[in-house]
């Protein structure tokens, strides 16, 4: 009994220290998958907490207990609010933070099939200011029109079809004109990126829509996909909005979002290491208040299990509110988040 205790606590110790590779080494296969779904150790734990005591095994009570602090305590920091120096600050007595207040959405619609009056009936109740697609076709957006987008969200930009594309396309809808667009703005061997710049009365923002390769279609790609997002909130150059990338640049925006399906969780090295390198946060963490799983949506049964799908945002945005939404027709949950620019 002892023995099979230890052997449990081992390789359950193995699997939890699969978060502390360095960046790049989770970019294999099953490792991708396994350190996705590290929170989930909780339960197996306590199964063995609880036999170690039964039995009297108090050096693998004490094991246990120590593994299963440790990753209550990774779950726990999704409910710690915890000021970052990316965050705006309030100067004491302010009534009311100065800047401005931008309603985003993202979701992604399973190859498409995301019920289109759905989508718009969400964009309507949320008042959705910015909304990234991922996982688009002609299809969809035709619905999508029929029921009303169009005076909604009018500005579109729009990924373009390639030979690496990850379900779909990716898309971007604006209530706004954009000052500046552009439909593949990284070089990703994924879905075409679409950029966009949008003003705001704290100043420009960057939008990208995003959806690296899935670790299934090739967990190096995935890992590359990742770690390249890290340049969407790096200096670059927009072309205006419908000219092609070369005839124009564009000042540096003031604030970054970057929304969409990453196919990965903070447990993920790569991910948190592409957050660190491109200046960004997960709106999620920043908000403090718990986790908002997103995947599977309405699969076999399951609840929303675990959070791959993400809105990154950069210095100067205060996360004031966020949800998930359930459309019907896509695997994923969306996410609709009140960001406060200053």
């Amino acid at each position: 009994m002892n023995t099979m205790l230890w052997i449990f606590l081992g390789l359950t110790a193995l699997w939890m220290a699969l978060r502390y590779l360095p960046a790049g080494a989770d970019r294999h296969r099953p490792l991708v998958e396994l350190i996705a779904l590290i929170d989930f150790l909780s339960a197996p734990l306590l199964a063995l907490l609880v036999w170690a005591i039964l039995i009297q095994a108090w050096p693998q009570t004490a094991l246990a207990l120590v593994e299963l602090t440790l990753v209550c305590v990774w779950r726990l920091q999704y409910r710690l609010r915890i000021p970052s120096p990316a965050d705006p600050v309030s100067e004491p007595g302010d009534k009311a933070a100065p800047g401005a207040s931008l309603t985003v959405m993202t979701l992604n619609c399973r190859y498409g099939k995301a019920d289109p009056q759905s989508i718009m009936d969400q964009i309507r109740a949320h008042q959705v200011d910015l909304l990234a697609l991922q996982e688009v076709n002609s299809s969809l957006l035709a619905g999508l029109r029929k029921v009303g987008l169009k005076a909604t969200l009018p500005y579109l930009v729009e990924g373009p079809r390639t030979d690496t594309d990850n379900g779909g396309r990716n898309a971007l809808l604006s209530r706004t004109e954009p000052m500046q667009s552009q439909p593949a703005g990284l070089n990703l061997e994924a879905s075409a990126v679409p950029l966009m710049v949008v003003k705001s009365e704290a100043g420009t923002v960057r939008l990208a829509s995003v959806h690296p390769r899935s670790p299934q279609r090739g967990a190096r790609q995935w890992g590359l996909g990742i770690e390249r997002l890290a340049l969407l909130n790096r200096p670059r150059r927009l072309s205006p909005a419908g000219s092609p990338p070369e005839a124009g640049a564009g000042q540096e925006p003031s604030f970054t979002m970057v929304l969409g399906d990453c196919n990965a969780n903070l447990h993920h090295p790569t991910f948190r290491a592409m957050l660190a390198a491109g200046g960004l946060r997960d709106a999620s963490l920043s908000l403090g208040m718990g986790l908002h799983p997103t995947f599977p949506y309405r699969q076999v049964g399951l609840p929303p299990m675990i959070e791959i799908d993400h809105i990154l945002i950069s210095r100067g945005i205060r996360v004031e509110s966020m949800r998930t939404i359930g459309v019907p027709g896509t695997d994923h949950c969306g996410l609709v988040a009140r960001l406060h620019l200053a």
